[in-house]
């Protein structure tokens, strides 16, 4: 059985998530992107295995080397965002006036990787367009997904940073509309939502 907590860190308002193993206690720390104290605070009651990001734009990594740190544990991203935890400009802080880089060096994640970390068994799905690197983490037995900011409750995330695409997002919205079954998304910003469609639906 697997719990989903979300801490809204920072100015932009990013979602942070705890992903727990209500068993072991074993946990993912998903999209740390600021207030590292508050995240450790929060993690503290459990057993965190690693960091896992949706993508590297500032907002999603601000507080990376602190839980990493502070735990002795791996950040894991998609190969194609990993050169952005060391450059202000294609993570978009020096835009928005947040420089924020990651020293930890990432494990690199691809397209259809399956992960099992923390007694919790997890798939990545590559979906570019708000990013190159974008993924989603479908989580084991339909009990959800976490779609960072390809996928928002009644919306997506935009695509008119340097490596987006509109037409590769809308791919990425496809493969998620198309998922059986329907299962609650858990998105970069903003409330819970949902993915998928249930099987009748497809008929």
């Amino acid at each position: 059985k697997i719990d989903v907590k979300c801490l809204t860190v920072g100015d932009f308002q990013e979602n942070c998530y705890l992903v727990v193993n209500t068993e072991t206690r074993g946990c993912l720390i998903v999209d740390p992107g600021a207030e590292g104290e508050r995240i450790i605070r929060a993690a503290q009651e459990y057993k965190p295995a690693a960091v896992l990001l949706t993508h590297a734009h500032w907002d999603h990594i601000g507080a990376v080397d602190a839980v990493c740190e502070k735990y002795g544990i791996p950040v894991y991203i998609h190969e194609a965002d990993a050169p952005k935890l060391t450059d202000t400009e294609a993570n978009t802080g020096a835009k928005f006036g947040h420089p924020v880089t990651v020293r930890t060096q990432p494990r690199l994640l691809h397209d259809d990787e399956k992960l099992h970390l923390a007694g919790i068994g997890l798939k990545v799905l590559h979906t570019p367009g708000h990013s190159k690197g974008s993924v989603c983490y479908l989580l084991e037995e339909d009990q959800g997904i976490l779609t960072g900011d390809t996928l928002f409750k009644g919306g997506y995330g935009r695509y008119d940073f340097v490596d987006g695409s509109f037409h590769e997002l809308k791919e990425s919205l496809r493969t998620l509309f198309h998922l059986t079954p329907q299962m609650t998304a858990w998105p970069g910003h903003g409330e819970a939502t949902v993915a998928g469609r249930n099987r009748e639906e497809q008929a």
